[in-house]
């Protein structure tokens, strides 16, 4: 696990000497993601610049950028190859020679072997690379479901990329500017979903994409992102499986996925939330390796946000160095130190407990392995359970004229898929019809509900519940979950591992029909059955069956009081209103509703106060580095104790 950073440039401008200073000067901004190691390769018009956290064979002969043995390739690698050691014997049969027991290595024979075909004969987490000397092409590749990101931007007539945004600000032609229509989207999910980022003319590469760049490619000429994967459909051959044979070759498969994520040359361990996803990766590591799990648990001392009961009831069935930690308000805090570590907008407030516990974690493992990717691939959200039902009452008739519940449509009758953004907008369209301001109100005509993907209108019972997990697959989880499991566990130089999301795995799931993921237990329709119905002889009725909690954090608490002088300055300031962004009456509604208590407004203001952060730190300013303000009235270093 790593940092990469690279430019390509056909400026005759832009020397080996400049472009070897500006990757040092963006590799900087990324050295909390590889702190045992770095390493600037320049040749010609190509450079490379790594920064490394040793996880696999930690001799210094592992370092990056890596070339083969003969120099013509070149390649500057982020994440874990699982299969490494498989693809390494396929190599050998082949005839390559290797230096290194690492995984970087096997990606340049593998490139030399198979081309643009090795993306699809990975099994991990990914992002890289690769410069042909020879054919004088760049090829860049991400993982299937985006845990590792990759973000590119042509300035003039030079390409810039890297893991962050934030080095990318670095180079000296960079333009930082917003991307309204960007910001308009961020409005509504907290994050911003798809290619495009909130910097003008800043892109990803998409989850399960790949792009070659040919000398002929330029800025007017781009190399455009070719997919290479796509999640399994449902076989209906499988529909005639049993629960038990689903169950077994389930558990099959899934400790198989464990087991590769298993494989480091350094302290391992688990995040334990006590949910269900967590506690079966605990439960079936407990039958793999023979020392003592170390497993962390986080919870705040307050009611209503602390599953660590449930936690420790797993760490004491499978008796494992259990650590536990608390949070109290003053995690607070630590926002200016997460705006800048994200690097983008972003809101989701989880993100604060996820980087404070992964540097408590830090303390005791290098790689951590989790449960996300089970809610998406096993079918966990309530949400999609609300959506089935409104499916159901849609094709039986009953709601078929009527606007979707707080669709707030001023475009008509809601469509399928406006009822499902529904559940997760923050700013729906009535609160973007009564609150925008001038700078966005152009962009108000296109619905942030278009981003989702259209197959959402074409569900019917037997399949609206799989059809809304792979619309989040495609949105919520690469742009929002993953990017919060990378950047919290980058910020603590910790890799987390995700078994749930192997790809072979996932392909599985998927492919079952819905029936044989969600189906009645004990009475009810149960979300993320089999799971649940396979972890039975593991795990307590009480871990797998109580209402699903989540973890949550008090931001409405927060606002009312320790940062609500904090929120109404920012929030009211000449610069944030003469952005143009709402109206200020508008907000200043909002802000006397939610600070009275008469309404709840406090995810669209926390939405707003970390877009405002956002600017200040990287569209006002061009120091490095988070923000110097107080946020609370507490030191953050007193935010957890264990």
């Amino acid at each position: 696990m790593c940092g990469i950073v690279g430019v390509y440039t056909r400026s005759e401008a832009v020397s080996e000497r400049k472009m070897e200073l500006a990757l040092k000067q963006m590799s900087d901004q990324i050295l909390h993601r590889g702190p045992d190691g770095s390493g600037i390769w320049v040749e010609g018009k190509v450079g490379f610049a790594h920064r490394r956290l040793a996880i696999i064979d930690l001799n210094e002969r592992a370092a990056q950028p890596m070339h083969t043995e003969d120099r013509a390739l070149v390649v500057t690698f982020n994440g874990e190859i699982y299969n490494f050691q498989d693809l390494r014997r396929q190599l050998q049969d082949h005839g390559h020679v290797f230096r290194t027991e690492s995984d970087t290595e096997v990606l340049l024979h593998g490139y030399r072997q198979w081309g643009q075909d090795l993306p699809s004969r990975l099994r991990g987490m990914f992002a890289f690379a690769i410069w042909d000397r020879v054919r004088q092409e760049l090829f860049m590749a991400r993982d299937r479901f985006g845990k590792k990101p990759l973000v590119y931007a042509w300035c003039g007539d030079t390409l810039v990329f890297g893991s962050e945004a934030k080095s990318l600000l670095e180079w000296p032609g960079f333009e930082r500017q917003a991307d309204l229509s960007v910001i308009h989207d961020y409005m509504s999910f907290g994050y911003t979903p798809g290619e495009h980022t909130a910097f003008m003319g800043m892109r990803r590469l998409q989850p399960a994409h790949q792009m070659l760049l040919r000398p002929e490619h330029g800025p007017d000429n781009p190399p455009q992102p070719k997919r290479y994967w796509s999640l399994a459909k449902i076989d209906p051959d499988k529909a005639n499986m049993t629960r038990d044979q689903a169950a077994a070759e389930f558990l099959e498969r899934f400790d198989e996925a464990l087991r590769l994520r298993l494989i480091a040359d350094v302290p391992l361990g688990a995040f334990l939330s006590g949910g269900v996803d967590s506690s079966a990766v605990v439960a079936r590591m407990a039958g793999i390796i023979q020392e003592p799990i170390k497993t962390f648990s986080v919870g705040f001392d307050i009611g209503g946000f602390d599953e660590t009961e449930y936690a420790r009831e797993v760490a004491e069935q499978y008796q494992t160095e259990h650590r536990s930690f608390k949070m109290d308000y003053s995690l607070i805090e630590t926002l200016p130190e997460i705006i800048w570590h994200y690097g983008e907008p972003y809101s989701d407030s989880s993100s604060m407990v996820s980087t404070a516990l992964s540097h408590k974690i830090r303390e005791h493992v290098t790689v951590a392995v989790s449960g996300d990717g089970g809610d998406e691939i096993l079918l966990g959200y309530s949400r999609y359970q609300r959506f089935l039902h409104e499916v159901e009452q849609l094709r039986a008739g009953n709601m078929s004229n009527a606007p979707a519940p707080h669709s707030d449509s001023a475009f008509g009758p809601g469509t399928i898929r406006d009822r499902y953004f529904r559940y997760i907008a923050t700013f729906r369209d009535l609160h973007k019809q009564w609150g925008y301001g001038p700078a966005l109100m152009d962009y108000y005509l296109t619905p942030s509900a278009d981003r989702l993907p259209s197959f959402l209108e074409d569900v019917e019972a037997d399949n609206a519940i799989d059809h809304a997990a792979r619309a989040e697959v495609q949105t919520y989880l690469p742009d929002d979950l993953l990017i919060k499991t990378d950047i919290a566990t980058m910020a603590a130089s910790i890799e987390g591992r995700s078994p749930f999301l192997d790809h072979e795995l996932a392909d599985w799931c998927a492919s079952l029909p819905q029936h044989l993921r969600v189906f009645e237990r004990h009475g009810k329709l149960e979300m993320k059955a089999l799971l649940k119905y396979a972890m039975e002889p593991q795990l307590s009725h009480n871990i797998l069956y109580r209402k699903k909690q989540g973890f949550s954090v008090p931001v409405k608490h927060w606002l009312r009081n320790e940062i609500r002088e904090l929120t109404g300055d920012l929030l009211t300031s000449k610069s944030f209103l003469e952005r143009g962004y709402l109206r200020p009456e508008f907000v200043t509604w909002m802000l006397d509703r939610h600070f009275s208590g008469r309404e709840d407004h406090g995810t669209r203001i926390w939405n707003l106060l970390c877009l405002e952060l956002w600017h200040q730190t990287f569209l006002e300013r061009r120091d490095p580095g988070p923000m110097p303000i107080s946020i609370g009235s507490r030191a953050a270093s007193q935010a957890m104790v264990g």
